[in-house]
């Protein structure tokens, strides 16, 4: 196989003469990879060794597709509307994402047809499935909301008709403009809201005007297919016939809690039914045709916390064969009113910094850019002030770690003076059921206001880096799943509208600042630990990421004072979302999938 542009028969010969393709070395390599690192001769970077490694993998994918990255996506995904065209989460999300991925270029730019199997060909999630992630009232709820707005569809299809038969000899087209304009209105309802009223029973209900997570005529379709693609995924990587998988769906899932809306939350997210949580349900069921399944670990990387998937796996029957871990964007700020804490902003969803151990789930919530001065202004942490003693093993490890994290240098964005810092007092608490995070047990008041147990980590993409490095990939490891599922959320990039603290005026404040290479980079750190512990099964699926906005366009101030008080996941009106940033974070992801050792 390492014969390069020479072994095209010899790799064809073997492979079709009952070579394993999934047999490991001691250093948990396979053959593709091995195939991939076999040229590192003195001149290990030069062109001609990287042209003859790239040509060795040719010959082995060629004649090896279960070592292909599957991707899969549908025109189903397309159904699912916003309720307008400048909403964040809309149709052209996944048509950037794919585009990207099948242009064709250079091979070090784009993925060749020999390394990806693209297809469509899947069904949707059956209502058994969903059962399993979310309560019959919610998915009755929503297959009737699904049907009327099929039933507004039909009757408006009836009166365009009508119309155009009506108003064929004018020459001016009489109507037709109306008609569309009712169509849309029609078949495009603020989701949130009505699940406040019919499924959760909320005394307060959201305004529909400022939802915005919609609901259209093609919605459960897309969202079925969407469940419906991670639990094909889940088959095929478990059965060998790919490596790994990127699904390619929306409408997300991960805020997609058991009745959709977690109670007490003001938005869905964008989200209809939890995919990820669903694949992981089905990858845990006893299906005879697949080898079986005992531990699944679900690993979410976008900016906003997880925190249906959270709810989902806390009420699981047996949670002890899942793991859930996010890293996240963390800021919910308070201000003190006749000794009450009044919550004055929150960077949507507000949950996700505690963890929950007795679970396995462990939350690691990263202090937004905008609070840069805040987070590096002091550079030890304060002593735990509880009258118990605190007993932990990983005591003195914290205190190594802090002091070498509190040297390095921030990240040099600006602060924003008008934010409210949270003046609680608190203490931290160290045990290793809280994780080292913040807790207002036992506190008593302190001479400073103790700050956050996670400003430790920093800010940007290097305090996510630590993030991965020191609580992912440990626990990660010592979990030892049968499989991982990514959700894959691209927001966390620079730049993005999902991560950024909007104001009134149109102004935006940047929340965190990852690169593409920092998805590629993740990526790769994560199949380190899946070829270790599960042969490298691991499927993608997309949540977060939509875009950036151009400074020559500022939001109105009306959808910035929303948006400022709903928190980051807002859904607020933003024109013309150029997605080619959030389009490459995806595809670094999915080379990286390809090939964990181009880097």
């Amino acid at each position: 196989l390492r014969s390069g542009s020479q072994g095209m028969s010899t790799a064809r010969l073997l492979l079709q003469n009952g070579a394993k393709i999934s047999m490991v070395n001691r250093s948990f390599k396979r053959p593709i990879d091995v195939a991939a690192k076999g040229f590192d001769g003195d001149d290990a970077f030069g062109a001609e060794t990287i042209g003859e490694r790239r040509q060795t993998r040719a010959n082995f994918l060629e004649n090896s597709p279960q070592s292909r990255t599957l991707i899969l996506h549908h025109p189903d995904c397309l159904g699912h509307m916003p309720k307008s065209s400048a909403d964040w989460e809309a149709p052209d999300r996944v048509t950037s994402i794919m585009d990207r991925i099948t242009t064709k270029g250079s091979q070090a730019s784009s993925l060749q047809s020999y390394e990806i199997s693209v297809s469509s060909d899947f069904d949707r999630a059956p209502l058994e499935l969903l059962s399993r992630v979310h309560s019959a009232e919610y998915l009755q709820f929503v297959n009737d909301l699904s049907k009327e707005l099929e039933s507004r569809r039909k009757k408006q299809i009836i009166r365009d008709s009508e119309a155009r038969n009506t108003d064929g000899d004018d020459a001016n087209g009489g109507g037709r403009d109306d008609v569309k304009k009712d169509d849309n209105e029609h078949h495009v309802v603020p989701f949130t809201p009505m699940i406040q009223k019919k499924v959760i029973r909320e005394a307060q209900i959201k305004e529909g005007e400022h939802s915005d997570t919609s609901f259209s005529a093609g919605s459960l379709k897309a969202a079925r297919r969407a469940a419906g693609a991670v639990q094909h995924a889940v088959d095929r990587v478990l059965v060998g016939r790919n490596r790994n998988a990127f699904c390619a769906v929306r409408p997300p899932g991960h805020h997609a809690g058991v009745n959709g809306l977690l109670a007490g939350g003001e938005s869905c997210g964008f989200c209809i039914f939890n995919s990820v949580a669903a694949g992981a349900m089905h990858a845990l069921s006893d299906d005879s045709h697949r080898p079986r399944c005992e531990r699944v670990a679900i690993v979410d990387i976008d900016a906003h916390h997880g925190n249906g998937t959270e709810e989902i796996i806390k009420k699981c029957h047996d949670p002890g064969r899942l793991f859930f871990f996010s890293v996240h964007i963390f800021d919910h700020d308070k201000k003190k009113s006749a000794n009450i804490s009044v919550p004055t902003y929150k960077f949507y969803p507000g949950t996700g910094d505690e963890d929950d151990v007795a679970n396995n789930i462990i939350n690691v919530p990263i202090a937004p850019m905008w609070k840069e001065k805040e987070v590096s202004g002091k550079s030890t942490t304060p002593k735990a002030t509880s009258t118990e003693p605190i007993r932990t093993r990983g005591r003195s490890k914290r205190k190594g770690s802090s002091s070498s994290v509190g040297g390095e240098k921030p990240s040099p964005a600006g602060a924003d003076k008008s934010i409210t810092s949270d003046t609680e007092s608190v203490s931290v608490d160290e045990s290793p059921t809280n994780g080292g995070l913040v807790s207002s047990k036992n506190a008593t008041a302190t001479s400073e206001p103790a700050r956050p147990a996670h400003y430790l980590l920093g800010t940007g993409r290097m305090a996510y880096r630590r993030a991965v490095q020191q609580r992912l990939l440990p626990s990660l490891r010592a979990f030892n799943p049968d499989l991982i599922l990514l959700s894959s959320g691209f927001d966390a990039s620079r730049g993005d509208v999902g991560n950024a603290r909007h104001y009134i005026g149109g102004t935006q404040r940047m929340g965190i600042d990852l690169e593409p290479e920092d998805y590629a980079w993740t990526t790769r750190r994560i199949l380190e630990i899946a070829d270790i512990c599960c042969q490298g099964r691991v499927v993608s699926v997309l949540e977060g990421g939509y875009g950036r906005t151009s400074r020559q366009q500022p939001q109105s101030a009306a959808a910035a004072a929303a948006s400022d008080n709903s928190g980051g996941d807002s859904g607020s009106k933003l024109p013309e979302l150029d997605k080619s940033v959030f389009a490459e974070c995806a595809f670094q992801h999915v080379q990286a999938l390809v090939d964990p050792f181009d880097e």
